[in-house]
C-alpha cells in the first residue's frame, strides 16, 4: 500500500486558520492518495478521469485558500501581499500544466511519481513563502516569532 502524507506540528505556522487549511490539504492528499494509488486501481473500473478530476478538486481547494490566505494577509497590511499573490498565481499555473500533461497521457494511477510531485508543490509553498509571512504577521502583532527554523521539506509518511 502507498505510503500516506501526514500532517508534521513542525510545519505549523501556529496562525490556526492557516494551518487547519493547510491540514485539509494534506489530507486530502492522503485521501487521494488512499482512493487512486496503484493498489486501489483494480477495485475502481469505469472511472476513467476520476483521478484528475479529484487533482482538480485539489488544486481548487488550494486556490481557495490561497484565496483566503490573501485575504488574510491584506487585513494585516502585509507589505509583502503582491509578491505572495505573483507566487500563488505561479503556482496554480504551474499545477494546471502538471494536469493538462496528466490528462493528455490518461493518468488514471496515482502513481508515486505523481504523488511526490504533488507533495512537493504543497509543502514547497507552506514551508516557505507561507513561513515568512506567519514571521512577519508575529513582528506584526508584537510578539515573538512562534514559527521552528525551517525543517525539512520531507512529508511524513505513514
Amino acid at each position: 500500500m502507498s505510503k500516506l502524507p501526514r500532517w508534521r506540528e513542525e510545519w505549523s505556522l501556529n496562525i490556526d486558520v492557516i494551518d487547519q487549511e493547510h491540514r485539509a490539504l494534506i489530507e486530502r492528499l492522503a485521501d487521494l492518495c488512499l482512493r487512486f494509488c496503484p493498489e486501489a486501481t483494480p477495485t475502481r473500473s469505469g472511472e476513467a478521469h476520476a483521478l484528475i478530476e479529484a487533482l482538480a478538486e485539489l488544486g481548487e481547494q488550494a486556490r481557495a485558500h490561497f484565496q483566503h490566505e490573501e485575504r488574510f494577509m491584506r487585513a494585516i497590511g502585509f507589505d509583502e501581499l503582491p509578491e505572495h499573490q505573483r507566487e500563488h498565481a505561479l503556482m496554480m499555473a504551474e499545477y494546471t500544466a502538471l494536469l493538462r500533461e496528466w490528462r493528455a497521457e490518461g493518468v488514471e494511477v496515482f502513481t508515486p511519481a505523481i504523488q511526490e510531485t504533488v507533495r512537493e508543490w504543497l509543502l514547497a509553498h507552506i514551508l516557505g513563502a507561507d513561513r515568512e509571512f506567519a514571521r512577519a504577521y508575529f513582528q506584526l502583532c508584537g510578539g515573538d516569532d512562534p514559527v521552528a527554523p525551517r525543517p525539512s521539506r520531507n512529508l511524513q509518511l505513514g
